[in-house]
């Protein structure tokens, strides 16, 4: 089976990072890609992607994961389900590497 995901898309929020213990981190973020067609209204529909990324380094992230950055992910779809007076189902992309888009000027 295949499951790969590559998107390109802004930062709508810096990312959040959770420590478990000294070797685990996860950093989650919502990423808004647009839709490679122009709607009836003459915009193009955006898309807003859950992201999960594990043990990104911590330089990286204060860098590179900030609201309105331009980053592309690579990783895979992946769903799960929780419940809070219902079943709720989630689908999510866990990355393999996140890559920053715009860089500024000396870098």
């Amino acid at each position: 089976m295949l499951n790969k995901s590559i998107l390109m898309g802004r930062l709508t929020a810096d990312a959040e990072t959770k420590t478990f213990d000294e070797k685990k981190r996860v950093t989650n973020f919502t990423l808004a890609v647009d839709r490679d067609y122009v709607g009836s209204d003459n915009n193009r529909p955006t898309d807003f992607i859950q992201i999960v990324a594990w043990n990104l380094p911590e330089k990286f992230i204060s860098k590179y994961l900030k609201k309105g950055e331009l980053v592309s992910v690579e990783g895979r779809l992946q769903s799960r389900k929780y419940e809070k007076e219902e079943v709720h189902y989630i689908t999510e992309v866990y990355v393999d590497n996140v890559y920053p888009t715009s860089f500024k000027k000396g870098e």
